[in-house]
Formats: structure tokens, sequence, C-alpha cells
């Protein structure tokens, strides 16, 4: 069975952040990312802070660093519940990696 990520995403304009009229690149890469786990069978799933909150209380860990930490350990990817990356959208050889460890 594939593991499950969730992305836990900062504060943005849409739900991908890849709009305005010079969207972060990061964020185009990580929907190219995205896009590539899903259609190898990974189930991806990503929240925004402003638009999901009771996402991010369904995970305790999430939330206690976010206490923590503030806003800036945002995006916090976890793998099956368990975070395995903060500050940062994990490169699609990360997930695969993350993938393999489980």
């Amino acid at each position: 069975m594939q593991p499950k990520f969730i992305i836990y995403d900062p504060p943005m304009c849409c739900s991908t952040g890849v709009c305005g009229p010079n969207p972060d690149q990061s964020l185009i890469k990580l929907q190219d990312t995205l896009a590539a786990l899903k259609k190898s069978g990974y189930e991806v799933e990503r929240y925004l802070i402003t638009q999901s909150p009771e996402k991010f209380k369904e995970n305790p860990e999430v939330i206690k660093l976010i206490q923590e930490q503030q806003l800036k350990v945002l995006p916090i990817t976890t793998m099956d519940g368990v975070i395995v990356k903060t500050g940062g959208y994990p490169a699609l050889e990360e997930f695969k990696k993350f993938a393999e460890s489980k």
C-alpha cells in the first residue's frame, strides 16, 4: 500500500499558490511533483491554513510545531500522519525516499 502524503501550506493567495503575475517557481515545481506522485499511485493532499484550519487540528504534531515555531515552520509535509519535512516543499526524489523508508 502506498503512503499518504499531506502538505500543510502557509497562507497563500489561492489554493495552489500558483497565481498572480509572478508565481513562486517552487510552487510551480511542486505542482509538477504532486502530479507525478499521483500518477505513480500515491495519495497526496494539500491544505492551506487559511482555508482548512480544521485539517491542521487533526494532526496534534502539526499544531504543536505551529504553536512552538509559528507560521515560519510551514509548509509541513507528513507521510501517513508522521512529519517528514518542515519549512520547505520536498522534491520528487525526497517524496520517493520517504516512501521507500516506510
